[in-house]
Parts: C-alpha cells; sequence; structure tokens
C-alpha cells in the first residue's frame, strides 16, 4: 500500500480508537476526512465483514477509498440496506448518519431507522457515525444517534430535557412542543457524545471566503392557488424566471461556477441554457451515473455545473471557486452540506457565495436557513 499521510486530527482519532476511548459520532466539519477516520476505525480489527451505509452517489468513492487503503466491507446505499437481511457484522460504519436519525420512540420511525436499530439491538455490533450535521431537524435525531452507539438515555427524560408540555387553542390536547432554546440545550449533549472537528482547527489559515446577496426583479405575479401550500409553490416557481443573465453576469468573472436550484425542472432549464455559453455539466434526483458526471466536472477546464438543491453531500468540486443558489433547498443540512462541496481541506483556495434572491419566497427561505431554522412550505406566512 502507497503510504498515504494523515492530518493531525486523524491521527489523534486513530491514536483514540488504538486506545479504545475513541467516540463513536464524528460531528467533523465537511470536508476535513471523515471518511478515511472511518476506514482507520474499520482497519484496526473491524473489517473482516463489515458494513458501511451511504448515500448511492458516493457508493464508488467508497470503494476507491477502501481500495486505496486496503480495507474491506460490503458498501450497500440507504436503499439497498432497508432491503437487506438482517445479519451479524463485523463493524457498522454510517456515513451521512443523520439520514438514518428518525426518532426511535415516538411512533414516527422511518423504516432505515428501525432497520438499524434492529439489527444492532439483534446483534450489539459496533457502531461509527459520521456526518457534519449529526442534528438535522429535532433533538430526537442525536437521541436516535445515541441508542445507536450504546448510549440509550431515557426517551422521557430526553423529552422533558427538549420539549414542553403546551396547551394551545388550535390543538384538540395538550402536546409536547420543542423548547425554544433546544438547539442552546443540545450543545453540550454533542459534545460530550460527538467529536467535533472544524475545518478552521485544522489548517493554520482559511482562505478568504465571501458571500452575496443578488437582488432579482420579478415579473408581476398573478397568482391560481388558493391553498396555501400551494400558493407557495406557485409564487416560489414564478420567482426563478430572471435569473439566467444574474448567472452569466457573475460567471463571467471565474472559469468553473456551480449552480444550485431546488426543482428539477430548473436545473434542466438553466443547464440548457447554460450550455449554450460553455460546457455544462447536470445532476438532480433522476440522474444516474453522478459520480462519473462529478469526475469530468472536477477534470473540466472550463465548465458549469448544475446540481438540484437536495443533492449536496459526499462529493468534491474543489475545483471550483464560485457557487450560484439560483433556489436554495428548505433544509439547512443541504445547505451546510452543498457550501461545504467547494471547501475541502486537501485544496483549500478562496470561494466565493451568490444567492439569488428575487421575492418573498426566495427571502423566507433565506432567512430561515441562514438562522440555522428549515423552511416549512405548509407554514408560509406571505404577510411577513
Amino acid at each position: 500500500m502507497t503510504e498515504l499521510k494523515l492530518y493531525k486530527h486523524q491521527q489523534k482519532f486513530l491514536e483514540e480508537v488504538r486506545a479504545g476511548t475513541n467516540k463513536s459520532l464524528l460531528a467533523w466539519e465537511c470536508g476535513v476526512g471523515k471518511s478515511i477516520a472511518g476506514i482507520l476505525w474499520l482497519k484496526e480489527g473491524r473489517d473482516e465483514d463489515a458494513l458501511i451505509v451511504c448515500p448511492k452517489q458516493i457508493k464508488i468513492k467508497w470503494k476507491k477509498d477502501l481500495d486505496a487503503w486496503e480495507t474491506k466491507a460490503t458498501i450497500l446505499s440507504k436503499e439497498e440496506f432497508k432491503k437487506y437481511p438482517l445479519k451479524k457484522w463485523s463493524a457498522i460504519l454510517a456515513d451521512e448518519c443523520d439520514q438514518l436519525a428518525s426518532p426511535l420512540f415516538m411512533g414516527k420511525t422511518s423504516q432505515l431507522s428501525r432497520k438499524m436499530y434492529e439489527l444492532i439491538r439483534e446483534f450489539k455490533t459496533p457502531f461509527l457515525g459520521l456526518s457534519a450535521t449529526q442534528i438535522r431537524s429535532t433533538s430526537w435525531n442525536l437521541h436516535t444517534l445515541l441508542t445507536f452507539t450504546g448510549h440509550y438515555i431515557d426517551w422521557k427524560s430526553w423529552r422533558a430535557t427538549f420539549f414542553k408540555l403546551e396547551h394551545h387553542p388550535y390543538l384538540p390536547r395538550p402536546a409536547w412542543l420543542p423548547k425554544s432554546n433546544w438547539r442552546e440545550l443540545i450543545r453540550p449533549v454533542l459534545e460530550q457524545y460527538a467529536d467535533i472537528v472544524l475545518l478552521k482547527d485544522c489548517v493554520g489559515e482559511l482562505p478568504p471566503v465571501t458571500h452575496e446577496k443578488v437582488k432579482v426583479k420579478s415579473d408581476p405575479f398573478l397568482p391560481t392557488e388558493w391553498e396555501p401550500t400551494a400558493a407557495f409553490f406557485e409564487e416560489h416557481r414564478h420567482e426563478q424566471k430572471n435569473k439566467l443573465s444574474h448567472i452569466l453576469d457573475i460567471a463571467s468573472g471565474y472559469r468553473k461556477v456551480l449552480v444550485v436550484a431546488y426543482y428539477v425542472e430548473q436545473v434542466e432549464v438553466l443547464s440548457r441554457e447554460l450550455g449554450k455559453d460553455r460546457e455544462t455539466f447536470m445532476i438532480h434526483g433522476g440522474v444516474k451515473n453522478q459520480e462519473d458526471i462529478i469526475k469530468k466536472a472536477q477534470e473540466s477546464d472550463e465548465c458549469f455545473i448544475v446540481i438540484q438543491a437536495s443533492i449536496g453531500a459526499g462529493f468534491d468540486l474543489d475545483t471550483f471557486s464560485c457557487c450560484i443558489f439560483a433556489s436554495m433547498s428548505y433544509a439547512v443540512r443541504d445547505f451546510v452540506q452543498m457550501k461545504a462541496r467547494l471547501r475541502r481541506i486537501h485544496n483549500l483556495h478562496p470561494v466565493a457565495y451568490h444567492y439569488l434572491l428575487a421575492g418573498r419566497c426566495d427571502k423566507q427561505i433565506s432567512h430561515n436557513v441562514e438562522k440555522g431554522k428549515d423552511f416549512v412550505p405548509s407554514e408560509w406566512n406571505p404577510n411577513v
């Protein structure tokens, strides 16, 4: 095997693994080498018959990393894992583990989370979870992950810590609702059980990052939908109409530009129109061979790549220096993950982010996500 260099935080984690003092959740910032840390954990006597569960678009990347480190594991996508029969593994590594972390004991458990819980409970399998965003939208995400790692906390005690029983006239009965400061309350718990590494802690000085909000003039809008959620989607789609010229104007100063869009049809239209200017690649949920497309975009000298906003985890676009959000995902996790594609520890450089905001829908999504709160269309208030 070719000698592969470890960064100091990876070496520290390896030493903790060998000493048996490592934590089982790696909340390392995107781009600092979580995958390599996971492989180091497997190589320490756990890879005889190990399982890796990861998003389907990065299975090939995991295979290449395992080969480079001469490590063995069965790699399953989340979809494949749900259908795979229960069996004993030597270890389980879950990449983007937050996607497996729906509440376990509140009657809302996803099939994926239930399957992982049953597997670990049945065979007491060692578990390592990797994710820069361990907590997605509720404190129950962390409760589930702690259960996977063997740190079960009584669910009633957890509920009392992060939720409050409230009475409201619009509810048929009292309900446990999240405390307004639950994210502040959960931080010490995360620090206790998860290994946290930030990019700024791994390098001496980070290259500059700039953020610009670009106001886009929107055409007059005449609604036809009256149901609130449908009305939101109709207006939000309308706001996307005049963004192409702004993208081209910004892109004129860069060789390689990542364009992010929420709607599949917007991804396809932008890809087609931008392709008239320079080589353009496109990825959304219905596109196959996503890893091959990423590879070609990385190797291109000058190009656009247009990616659906919900597909932002597990790949590198560190040869790009500009990211334009034509429209944003409603989920904080997707926003964090997508921004991190351009900032990887092995190839740091100045990066510019541009946010195209055309109307009140764009602006409210941006406001929520920047404040760390997922946007919910059904809760949209057009008067805000």
